[in-house]
């Protein structure tokens, strides 16, 4: 009974460990940034199925057309808009894939006002632009698994976008960056979501220093769980022989 049940644990763990098959992407590409997204997912995963688009008209039907056909398939969705039009995305397609909890989802943009009913319902209340100073990002929790091993939060945006990053009040999201030097309300960067596996972000990995591999930490936090999880998962296997 007890192999069976380590069995069944061993199996479970592999096959959340499988790599994603769908990630589904619409991202902004300009002035050099952008690319870092899909580097990263490259590095992680080279056998994935990545559809991604870029700001257009056309890019915004194409991944709506992605989003209603694949839907539940999907196991990553990755809007990253920080200079492009968006407000013609499937906010309302990507939010019911979110509440049902079928795709993990990573979210950002510089303008929320067409994209809230995602931000509000991933736990975010409030966004403040910043629009022409580049200032100081802080990790607010060093341990965690997004930035675990980031050393540089610097960041440059390219010549062009209007707004530059953006502040955050949470309701139930975890900010585990931002913008003050220690937590203080209103001025989250990237926090996790209220389901736990999810990011919403008011920092823009595209323009950071380390852009790929904070991309890198943030995926691999999304598809696998916290680390914390997974060493528990591991203690309890072994202590069960």
């Amino acid at each position: 009974m007890k192999f069976l049940y380590v069995l069944i644990i061993v199996i479970a763990a592999v096959a959340i460990a499988q790599d994603p098959g769908n990630i589904l992407i619409y991202h902004d590409s300009f002035g050099g940034a952008g690319d870092e997204v899909l580097t990263a997912i490259g590095n992680l995963w080279p056998s994935a199925t990545v559809m991604a688009y870029t700001y257009s008209t056309g890019g915004m039907a194409a991944f709506n057309a992605d989003l209603g056909s694949i839907g539940s398939d999907l196991d990553i969705i990755i809007i990253d808009c920080w200079c492009g039009f968006h407000s013609d995305l499937d906010w309302d397609g990507v939010k019911v894939l979110y509440d049902a909890g079928t795709v993990r989802v990573f979210a950002s943009c510089w303008k929320w006002s067409s994209g809230a009913v995602l931000g509000d319902a991933m736990g975010v209340t409030g966004y403040i632009d910043i629009t022409t100073t580049v200032i100081p990002h802080y990790a607010w929790e060093a341990g965690h698994d997004i930035t675990s091993g980031i050393t540089d939060w610097s960041w440059a945006p390219p010549t062009g976008p209007d707004v530059i990053n953006i502040k955050m009040a949470v309701s139930d999201a975890t900010p585990v960056t931002g913008w003050a030097d220690t937590p203080t309300p209103g001025e989250a960067g990237i926090c996790v979501a209220n389901d736990g596996r999810s990011v919403i972000s008011g920092y823009t990995p595209a323009f950071a220093t380390e852009g790929v591999a904070i991309w890198e930490n943030i995926l691999e936090f999304m598809w696998l769980g916290p680390q914390a999880l997974q060493n528990g998962t591991w203690a309890g296997i072994k202590a069960s022989f």
